[in-house]
């Protein structure tokens, strides 16, 4: 076996770095499927942890990894707003159904 690395930059990535896209990845993908949606709880330290590996290889690489951990801090972020403003909703439409059902979800 050779020990020579093919020419691509990604073969020089950090394991935190490919650990940051992983993660930030399966958030992207699972923001897509109706069930994961109830389960934040699996949803909150993807984005997480996804978002604070990002910010760190953010200020300790350079070139094209330095760029890949901006794009994966933003994506992150901004998925993660947009997630929350859905799930946001949906919570405020089964609250006004409820009440219009006559439910009183309050004193």
């Amino acid at each position: 076996m050779s020990d020579q690395k093919c020419g691509c930059p990604c073969s020089a990535f950090s394991s935190m770095t490919w650990a940051a896209s992983a993660l930030g990845l399966l958030y992207v993908i699972f923001m897509f499927f109706e069930a994961t949606t109830i389960r934040w709880w699996i949803m909150l330290p993807l984005a997480l942890i996804s978002f604070i590996l990002f910010n760190i290889q953010r200020g300790q690489t350079s070139g094209t990894e330095k760029t890949l951990c901006a794009w994966g801090y933003w994506i992150v972020l901004i998925a993660f707003i947009i997630h929350d403003m859905c799930l946001s909703g949906q919570l405020v439409a089964a609250y006004q159904r409820l009440t219009a059902a006559g439910i009183p979800l309050h004193g």
